[in-house]
Protein backbone atom coordinates (compact mmCIF):
# COMPACT_ATOMS: atom_id res chain seq x y z
CA UNK A 1 0.00 0.00 0.00
CA UNK A 2 1.44 3.40 -0.70
CA UNK A 3 1.95 5.94 1.73
CA UNK A 4 -0.03 9.09 1.28
CA UNK A 5 -1.24 12.26 4.07
CA UNK A 6 -4.36 12.47 5.28
CA UNK A 7 -3.80 15.44 7.74
CA UNK A 8 -1.87 17.73 9.96
CA UNK A 9 -0.71 16.10 13.68
CA UNK A 10 1.13 17.58 16.65
CA UNK A 11 3.16 14.67 18.87
CA UNK A 12 3.81 15.49 22.60
CA UNK A 13 7.70 13.81 22.32
CA UNK A 14 7.62 12.97 26.36
CA UNK A 15 3.90 11.29 26.63
CA UNK A 16 4.39 10.36 22.64
CA UNK A 17 0.51 11.40 22.26
CA UNK A 18 -0.68 12.73 18.59
CA UNK A 19 -2.91 14.88 18.16
CA UNK A 20 -4.71 15.21 14.60
CA UNK A 21 -6.86 17.67 12.71
CA UNK A 22 -7.66 19.50 9.08
CA UNK A 23 -4.47 22.58 9.66
CA UNK A 24 -2.28 22.48 12.80
CA UNK A 25 -3.97 25.42 14.63
CA UNK A 26 -6.69 22.66 15.12
CA UNK A 27 -4.16 20.05 16.63
CA UNK A 28 -3.04 22.77 19.01
CA UNK A 29 -6.55 23.79 20.26
CA UNK A 30 -7.25 19.97 21.20
CA UNK A 31 -4.18 20.21 22.78
CA UNK A 32 -4.76 23.42 25.06
CA UNK A 33 -8.23 21.97 25.59
CA UNK A 34 -7.16 18.81 26.85
CA UNK A 35 -4.09 20.34 29.12
CA UNK A 36 -6.12 23.24 30.52
CA UNK A 37 -7.64 21.38 32.99
CA UNK A 38 -3.83 21.20 34.63
CA UNK A 39 -1.39 23.30 33.09
CA UNK A 40 -1.90 27.15 32.49
CA UNK A 41 -0.54 28.09 28.56
CA UNK A 42 2.83 29.29 29.37
CA UNK A 43 3.64 25.40 30.96
CA UNK A 44 1.74 23.69 27.87
CA UNK A 45 4.07 26.18 25.52
CA UNK A 46 6.53 24.77 27.16
CA UNK A 47 5.95 21.06 26.09
CA UNK A 48 8.47 19.62 23.94
CA UNK A 49 6.19 18.57 20.64
CA UNK A 50 6.88 17.95 17.11
CA UNK A 51 4.41 19.14 14.09
CA UNK A 52 3.99 16.77 11.61
CA UNK A 53 1.28 14.43 9.58
CA UNK A 54 -0.65 11.41 10.12
CA UNK A 55 -0.25 9.01 7.04
CA UNK A 56 -3.42 6.64 5.94
CA UNK A 57 -1.44 3.69 7.84
CA UNK A 58 -1.71 5.60 10.79
CA UNK A 59 1.83 7.01 11.25
CA UNK A 60 3.13 9.80 12.35
CA UNK A 61 6.03 11.60 10.24
CA UNK A 62 7.35 14.99 11.29
CA UNK A 63 7.19 18.07 8.38
CA UNK A 64 10.42 16.96 6.69
CA UNK A 65 9.14 13.75 6.22
CA UNK A 66 5.95 14.95 4.89
CA UNK A 67 7.23 16.75 2.66
CA UNK A 68 8.81 13.62 0.75
CA UNK A 69 6.07 11.62 1.27
CA UNK A 70 3.61 14.29 -0.44
CA UNK A 71 5.86 15.54 -3.21
CA UNK A 72 5.96 11.20 -4.39
CA UNK A 73 2.36 11.20 -4.20
CA UNK A 74 1.59 14.56 -6.14
CA UNK A 75 -0.18 15.84 -2.74
CA UNK A 76 1.31 19.58 -2.87
CA UNK A 77 -0.60 22.22 -4.46
CA UNK A 78 1.91 24.41 -5.82
CA UNK A 79 5.74 23.07 -5.54
CA UNK A 80 6.77 26.63 -6.18
CA UNK A 81 5.22 27.66 -2.89
CA UNK A 82 7.49 25.02 -0.56
CA UNK A 83 9.40 26.62 2.30
CA UNK A 84 12.11 25.08 2.57
CA UNK A 85 12.38 21.22 3.10
CA UNK A 86 8.94 21.49 5.44
CA UNK A 87 5.74 20.41 4.59
CA UNK A 88 2.41 22.43 5.91
CA UNK A 89 -1.15 22.16 5.77
CA UNK A 90 -1.41 24.92 3.19
CA UNK A 91 0.21 22.96 0.49
CA UNK A 92 -1.55 20.53 0.93
CA UNK A 93 -5.51 21.81 0.77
Amino acid sequence: MKEFIICAAIKLDAQNKVYFGHRHNHCFEALNGELSWTLNRQEINKIKKTQGFITNTNRFVDRKEGLIIALENNQVLDKNKIRGDNLYSEDLY
